[in-house]
């Protein structure tokens, strides 16, 4: 570049234009100073830029990928971590279910004997209730027996009085009464 610039400064300085470059140059309207002046302006202004405002740019572009960087690290830790607990619900789940099970099937076995034992006091009850009602037929039964002994008794002597067409006084009705029932009670 600073052939071009001495070149066209060189041929300017002659008074004649023979190179084809510093032509082009001066058809274009550049010369020599002010390319320099704009040079130093360019310098300077890309000094500025890249002092206040493309490296604190890069600053920043820097601590957010630091922290991306982070964040993604924190979350593969988090993931890994949540894997874990995952790992550790499903067991604890796994053994939950376990214990339900066995406490299930306890329950299970303690109704089974509760049963069996309502059953045993059913047929104890049961038996208990035949017996009674079977000692009060029993009963009734002699009752009973007793009463047609007593009806038999009065409807014998009754009938014999009939037959034998008198009138028994007291006495005689309950000394026949009493010797018929002797005679069924046989």
């Amino acid at each position: 570049m600073t052939f071009l610039l001495e070149t066209a400064h060189g041929s300017a300085e002659n008074g004649h234009a023979t190179n084809p470059v510093s032509e082009l140059l001066g058809n274009f309207g550049v010369d020599g100073p002010h390319l320099t002046v704009q040079l130093i302006n360019f310098c300077i202004l890309a000094f500025v830029l890249w002092k206040w405002a493309i490296k604190p740019a890069l600053g920043t572009l820097e601590q957010r990928t630091a922290i991306i960087e982070k964040g993604l690290a924190d979350a593969a830790a988090a993931e890994k971590r949540l894997a874990e607990a995952n790992k550790t619900a499903e067991a604890r789940l796994n053994q939950a279910a376990d214990e339900s099970a066995n406490i299930l099937a306890q329950a299970r076995a303690a109704a089974k004997q509760v049963v069996e034992a309502a059953k045993a006091e059913a047929v104890v009850a049961t038996t208990e209730v035949i017996r009674r009602g079977q000692e009060a037929i029993e009963a009734d039964r002699r009752r009973m027996q007793v009463e047609f002994r007593t009806d038999a008794a009065r409807l014998v002597v009754e009938t014999a009085a009939k037959v034998l067409e008198q009138s028994l006084d007291d006495a005689t009705k309950t000394r026949l009464n009493e010797a018929a029932t002797k005679q069924l009670a046989r």
